[in-house]
């Protein structure tokens, strides 16, 4: 079985070795074999709490029988009538009682007091309806559902806390019985626990004899000696707790401490390395990738890191591209992989093309079904109001489709855009949407746009930041560049610091995404030449910007060299340049009805917010009941529409 679908989890649950902290009875009574994982929320279940009846009879209320419930289904907080602990994700109720009971208290209710805690030389009292509370025996918050309190001495604990000895014989340390310690009454080896190599707290078990330490989560839960587990090795593996210098069999990194080995075959493994997929989707390959033991002898790089990858270790490897391989860690990051594992399920149908084909200039568009659509190959020339309705860039020199009826008008390039693709911004696959009334905020360069996009609920990316791969070439820098996501690293072009860069690691060269797809050449009415975008490569002097008459700084501008000018990208763009000219739209804010106009010289609105007359190319126009006004930006946008919408 490779995963299954149960009523109490909305995504794919998957099988797992073990189960240490179930989210479904959110219980820690020791480590249980035979569970699942969800990879999307990162989360466990115990198999009996995956597999949970949807209806039982319970004694608790013997009148009614008890639904299975999530929190889903209920906008107010609940608490067990049984316990009064707060209920999080999963519980049994009766619609008609409003009895509500979490599934711990439905297998084994907490006594209301402990007389004899092992931890613990007085009585527990169970502090009912106070979960946000540390126990003072691990240190920890949340890890259990059930809290205790001894108010001789003002300490709390966790159930399974209270019930451990402050000497215990250790099943992976059975020469020695180990002492329950703090941080002040011994020197330890390394600081961290033996098995599971986290920080070790204030409080710990350890063996003075054998430098021995293991923290309290893993003395409540520890791994399983042994493992028969078919995703991670054929034969039987078994944990050995010792600091021991080991590479990874499955993902290539090395280890300290602790792994599973398999003596037969000379295989070790890393404890979070079991469960790795085997079959997945990358949003930085189109095909699927199989985990492999080993990939065949030769030179490989990462297809996400660019780093070497040891052939003679565990990866992912795609059957259809001989030479493409990645990471297992690059793999399975949050921001690659989209959380499925696909063995046993068969591949998508063939890909659904974006148009069918009438003649050899004719086409019929997905997006434009009323009307055919003409190719037209000569260099037409056409003014800076017609523009692609995909990608809302002017048509100039290009190949393009124009409808053979109205104004409808598609770059032969916007034409062939498939209509699902995966890309490096999602690590899920996206759609792609027609443009219509609405205007959305591209994820990727944060421009307010009217045109085609790529979606996924509620990410959108337009269609120029869909054409960028995760490494490309720019005219600004001779080496490629990168996409890398989370390193907050400096532009280059606009100074701004950004969360998602493409990069040069060895120039220390970056770029944020909406510079990268700034266009290399434009025009504005200002000047009656076309505009090329400067990145400051052998420029000297300093450049003031005819447009707003302030200094251009040591970024990108545009200038005309025909004229010996300069101007502020924002002064020539604005932020308003994916919207289509002439076209009524439909915005977020309350359905605000909204046309998209542009300037000339001899119209150039105030802004109703700013109060300036930017030149900038386009401005909106807003409708209201008694008033129209402007607004030349998608910032004076919104505060513009907060303001009157009190005043229409």
């Amino acid at each position: 079985m490779n995963r299954i679908k149960l009523p109490t989890h909305k995504h794919p649950l998957y099988p797992t070795p073990w189960v240490r902290s179930c989210n479904g009875c959110y219980r820690e009574n020791g480590c249980t074999k035979d569970g699942y994982r969800c990879y999307e929320y990162k989360i466990f279940f115990h198999k009996k709490c995956a597999e949970s009846s949807l209806e039982i009879n319970h004694p608790s209320h013997s009148e009614h029988p008890l639904h299975l419930s999530i929190p889903e289904k209920f906008s107010e907080s609940k608490n067990c009538k049984l316990c009064g602990e707060t209920l999080i994700y999963m519980f049994y109720h009766c619609p008609l009682c409003k009895f509500v009971v979490d599934t711990s208290c439905i297998k084994n209710p907490p006594p209301d007091v402990i007389d004899h805690p092992k931890a613990h030389e007085h009585s527990l009292v169970h502090l009912k309806h106070y979960y946000h509370g540390t126990c003072d025996f691990c240190e920890k918050k949340y890890c259990s559902r059930y809290l205790y309190k001894c108010f001789q001495c003002q300490l709390k604990f966790h159930f399974e806390c209270s019930n451990l000895p402050l000497e215990i014989t250790y099943p992976f340390h059975p020469k020695h019985p180990l002492k329950f310690l703090t941080r002040e009454e011994h020197h330890f080896s390394d600081g961290k626990c033996r098995i599971c190599g986290n920080e070790l707290g204030r409080r710990f078990y350890n063996c003075s004899i054998c430098k021995f330490s293991v923290d309290v989560a893993c003395v409540k839960n520890p791994p399983p000696l042994t493992i028969l587990f078919s995703k991670a090795h054929d034969h039987q593996i078994s944990l050995m707790p010792r600091i021991i210098s080991f590479n990874c069999d499955a993902c290539g990194l090395s280890g300290d401490r602790s792994p599973y080995s398999c003596q037969q075959c000379d295989f070790m493994i890393h404890q979070s390395c079991i469960d790795l997929p085997e079959i997945i989707n990358v949003n930085r390959h189109e095909h699927r990738l199989s985990r492999r033991l080993q990939l065949s002898p030769g030179s490989w790089i990462c297809g996400f890191c660019h780093k070497k990858v040891d052939w003679s270790y565990g990866a992912y490897s795609c059957s259809i591209c001989p030479n493409y391989a990645i990471h297992s860690n690059c793999a399975i990051r949050d921001d690659v992989w989209d959380k499925l594992e696909l063995k046993g399920i068969s591949e998508e149908l063939q890909e659904i093309k974006p148009f069918k084909v009438i003649d050899e200039n004719l086409i019929h568009h997905f997006s434009h079904e009323e009307h055919y659509l003409q190719l037209n190959e000569e260099n037409i020339t056409c003014s800076g109001n017609i523009r692609c309705e995909a990608c809302v860039s002017p048509i100039n020199y290009q190949a393009f489709y124009s409808c053979v009826q109205c104004d409808f008008l598609l770059h032969e390039t916007c034409a062939n855009l498939p209509r699902k693709k995966r890309h490096m911004y999602h690590d899920k696959p996206l759609a792609l949407m027609v443009g219509d009334m609405m205007e959305f905020d591209c994820s990727a360069c944060s421009q307010c746009s009217s045109g085609f996009r790529y979606n996924n609920k509620s990410f959108n990316i337009d269609v120029k930041c869909s054409t960028l791969s995760e490494s490309i070439f720019h005219e600004s820098h001779g080496c490629t560049l990168y996409y890398i996501y989370g390193n907050n690293k400096e532009c280059i072009a606009c100074g701004n610091r950004s969360y998602c860069t493409f990069y040069c690691d060895d120039c220390k060269f970056g770029l944020d995404p909406k510079r990268v797809v700034l266009p290399k050449t434009t025009k504005h009415w200002y000047d009656d030449h076309p505009l090329s975008l400067c990145y400051r490569v052998n420029t000297k002097g300093e450049y003031w910007c005819d447009i707003c008459e302030e200094s251009v700084e040591k970024y990108w501008f545009y200038k005309c060299d025909d004229c010996c000018v300069a101007f502020h990208t924002k002064c020539v763009l604005g932020d308003l340049s994916h919207l289509m000219p002439g076209r009524r739209i439909i915005t977020y804010h309350d359905e605000l009805r909204i046309e998209v106009m542009q300037t000339s010289p001899r119209f150039l609105p105030r802004c109703y917010y700013c109060r300036s007359r930017r030149a900038v190319p386009f401005v909106l126009k807003l409708f209201y009941p008694n008033q129209t006004v402007f607004a030349c930006s998608s910032d004076c946008l919104l505060f513009t529409h907060q303001v009157c919408k009190f005043l229409y």
